[in-house]
């Protein structure tokens, strides 16, 4: 078997994958194991001709078993409590991971405090605090009183699941820390002796970036050194994330080539042995691999560099494939379940493109550029085939996870990737004087600042690029198996000699592989298909964003949801939920905004839709249409105060002048408009030009549309009351619909003739779970439910996705049952 050890991790994943998609006893599980077990030593001891495959399955069922154990021994008793304050002793298992207004830490909870009683329990818990004057460190036992949450799952097709992506690392629930006494530091168990060191180390290293560099650059740096990701800014990883360094920010198997090379060429400049550099640099590695978090990334590359060193100092010769695969199995070892983790899938695709495309690539590359000079050949290969093979390598994960390709990584790689290096030098030179004299830091630190904004305006230029980034929908995994098949074949080919019997049976396969990528393309390629019209009701917690999706490729969007200060922060359900929901569908415009009122829950996220998305037009209700009217409510002139209309606040002043400097239209909707567009008619029926409010009445001022495609109907209500309502009735207009947005989140202001006149087959409320609000009014599901009319909420029921080719219609949840 020809490298058995990389045959055996394969199997070792299978099995994980089939323990996390079956629901086997770990007690059977562990019973296969022994008995597979005692048929290998068998066949190994008979000399068995299928002692291999027994191994094959022995690793497979280990697998099977390790996802197994790890998934049932990470439920805990806590799950019970979720929803209530409670009061826990434990102690910290990790370091403090600090954000702007927040502190989080992964706490293991020991006891359960009722009173005077102590109850033992066991389960590791996501703790958040806002208390930013005390920090604790890894080890600290505390006392913890606070309410405990268990995070839903997600709404929205597609959308991230926090549940999943913390169960997988062990965590069932996270407890927000009461604002008083919330945390107590009890005492001292002391963990990992080695791994508080390397905490309580990195921690005081970091504080020379922290207080000799300017907030934005000394969070930058401290991405770079140390992997610390809290204060990083939302506009400096996306420009990161857009160029395909985002990589950069965080340690990665780059951080830790370039400290292993650091570190030979220290020992260079030392004139050390050779035969000392291996144990030498074994326990610095091994010590920054704590520092930084032990991510699978780092993990990997750890492992790797140290088997690599140790093969050269023993002079074994070293096979990567098999390296790569025992560093994936010690990782997995571990926890199986870092097989789902991003960081672990791209850090392993871009080692095989580094390991197996790279020279491949180095010499077709080397061919090209024949004529020019061997220094600038050799330097211009390297520098291009390196990121081209990680980027040919990680195209379909970066695709699937973040629904981007960047066509400029390969050249943002290619400049950053030297001055990375540079300032990780200068970082840990900084850090460490910082140790002895926080002025030396300081003064080290002075070049730091112009090499990190060096370092960012080249991001920032690149970023700006045309085409810099390109969007599109979430690839169907048959395209994802369809990309790898081909590099294999390609590079396959490439390594072999012409005329060579290898090469002329891999073109036998050649009309195999074109049949099987027409098939798998006509299968994955949507097609024409019957013209349907898709209505998206998203999940945006306490609020409204409607995405209607044309026959013919039209994306218009009504609302945008919003939380609290949003307006002014720019970040929340804009950037956290809807722009990712038109993401995975591969939207990168959007040819109608409708604002239907003033207020952040429906407007709040389109500041940060305006700044990333091209919007041809915005239609906004009357009472805030344009700049001139909301001044006139909220301005205060020169020598004249004026009381603060509180129909409209003054956060969506910023927003209108925000669509004015970029240049997006802005038009008055009333009623008796319409927007036609082919098979497909929206008409506005409230309100009425002249119609205007006063206080807090901005509800009733919200636009109202009435949607027509073939014989279906949809009526979109904003947040009306019963003032509009009335009115609208009072009209006599044509409100028949099939599906019918009940206003106002379902509010106890929902009218029973409106009901009546509308008369749905389905409604669908856009509430959030467990508001403070009492949305929606039990007297409105009981009116629904009175009339027969089949209700979707939102809180329930996740995004409710409508289609109809115009005669059925037909719904889908987001929410997984």
């Amino acid at each position: 078997m020809q490298r058995p050890l990389v045959v055996f991790t394969v199997f070792y994943i299978t099995g994980i994958l089939l323990g996390d998609l079956t629901s086997f006893k770990v007690s059977v599980a562990l019973g296969l194991v022994i008995a597979c077990f005692f048929v290998a030593v068998a066949g190994y001891v008979m000399a068995w001709r299928f002692s291999g495959r027994v191994l094959m399955v022995l690793f497979l069922l280990l697998g099977l078993f390790y996802s197994r154990l790890f998934i049932e021994a990470s439920k805990t008793p806590l799950v019970d409590y979720t929803g209530r304050q409670v009061a826990l002793a434990g102690r910290l298992v990790s370091g403090a991971d600090i954000r702007s207004d927040k502190v989080f830490y992964l706490f293991e909870a020991r006891e359960l405090i009722k009173g005077e009683e102590r109850q033992p329990v066991h389960g590791l818990v996501r703790l958040s605090t806002r208390d930013l004057e005390h920090i604790y460190a890894y080890g600290d036992l505390l006392l913890v009183k606070g309410r405990l949450f268990r995070p839903d799952t997600p709404g929205n097709p597609g959308a991230f699941n926090y549940r999943t992506y913390l169960e997988r690392q062990g965590i069932r629930v996270t407890l927000t820390a009461n604002n008083d006494n919330g945390l107590q530091k009890t005492g001292e168990d002391g963990g990992n002796a080695l791994g508080r060191l390397a905490l309580s180390v990195k921690q005081k290293l970091s504080t020379a970036a922290t207080y000799t560099l300017s907030p934005s650059n000394g969070a930058v740096l401290n991405g770079i050194v140390f992997g610390i990701q809290g204060l990083i800014d939302q506009k400096t990883r996306q420009a990161f994330t857009e160029t395909g360094v985002v990589h950069i920010l965080s340690v990665s198997g780059l951080h830790v080539g370039l400290v292993l090379a650091g570190l030979i060429g220290l020992f260079g400049l030392l004139k050390l042995r050779p035969a000392l550099i291996a144990p030498l640099a074994t326990p610095v590695l091994i010590f920054y691999a704590l520092m930084t978090g032990l991510e699978p990334a780092v993990l990997r590359a750890t492992i790797m560099a140290l088997l690599l060193l140790w093969a050269h100092h023993l002079g074994r010769d070293q096979d990567w494939p098999t390296t790569l695969a025992f560093a994936a199995l010690v990782i997995l070892l571990w926890n199986p379940l870092q097989v789902y983790h991003p960081g672990f899938q791209l850090s392993f695709a871009a080692t095989w493109g580094l390991l197996y495309l790279t020279p491949l690539l180095k010499k077709f590359i080397i061919g090209l550029l024949q004529g020019l000079p061997q220094a600038i050949i050799h330097g211009a290969a390297i520098g291009i085939a390196v990121p081209l093979a990680a980027q040919l390598a990680t195209i379909p994960l970066v695709a699937w996870y973040y629904n981007m390709i960047s066509p400029v990584s390969i050249l943002a790689n290619f400049l950053a990737v030297p001055l990375t290096g540079l300032i990780l030098a200068l970082g840990l030179l900084a850090a460490g004087m910082g140790l002895v004299w926080l002025p030396i830091a300081g003064f080290v630190n002075a070049g730091t600042e112009v090499v990190i904004e060096l370092f960012m305006g080249l991001i920032v230029f690149l970023q700006n690029l045309p085409g810099a980034v390109i969007y599109l929908a979430t690839p169907p995994i048959l395209l994802a198996i369809l990309w790898y098949g081909g590099l294999f074949y390609a590079a396959g080919y490439a390594r072999t000699e012409a005329g060579s019997p290898h090469r002329q049976k891999l073109k036998g396969w050649a009309p195999a592989g074109v049949a099987l990528t027409i098939l798998i393309l006509i299968i994955c390629w949507p097609g024409p298909g019957a013209q349907k019209l898709v209505v998206h009701f998203i999940d945006v917690g306490q609020g409204d964003s409607i995405l209607i999706q044309t026959p013919g490729g039209k994306n218009l969007l009504i609302d945008t949801g919003g939380r609290p200060e949003e307006y002014q922060k720019g970040t929340g359900t804009g950037d956290q939920v809807v722009s990712p929901y038109l993401r995975k569908l591969g939207i990168n415009r959007l040819n109608a905004l409708f604002l239907t009122h003033p207020h952040e829950d429906h407007c709040g996220g389109a500041v940060y839709l305006i700044k990333n998305y091209p919007v041809d037009l915005v239609l906004a209700s009357t009472t805030g249409a344009n700049i001139s009217n909301v001044e006139a409510s909220t301005g205060s002139p020169p020598n004249k105060k004026k009381k603060e209309n509180a129909a409209i606040p003054s956060g969506y002043l910023s927003l209108l002048k925000l669509m004015e400097e970029q240049g997006v239209e802005v038009q008055k909707a009333v009623a008796g408009d319409s927007i036609e567009l082919p098979d497909l008619a929206i008409e506005v029926l409230w309100p009425e030009a002249n119609y205007s409010v006063e206080g807090d009445a901005a509800n009733n001022s919200s636009l109202v549309l009435k949607l027509t495609y073939g014989h279906s109907s949809f009526i979109f209500t904003g947040d009306i009351e019963v003032e509009a309502q009335q009115k609208i009735l009072q009209k006599g207009s044509d409100l028949k619909a099939d599906v019918f947005k009940v206003p106002h989140h379902g509010s106890r202001s929902l009218l029973p003739q409106l009901v009546e006149k509308v008369d749905p087959s389905i409604a669908v409320i856009s509430v959030g779970a467990h508001n403070s609000f009492g949305h929606p009014a039990p007297a409105t599901l009981e009116l629904l439910d009175k009339k027969e009319i089949t209700t979707f909420r939102t809180d329930l029921d996740g995004a409710v996705i409508v289609e109809t080719d115009g005669k059925r219609i037909e719904v889908r949840k987001g929410k997984k049952e």
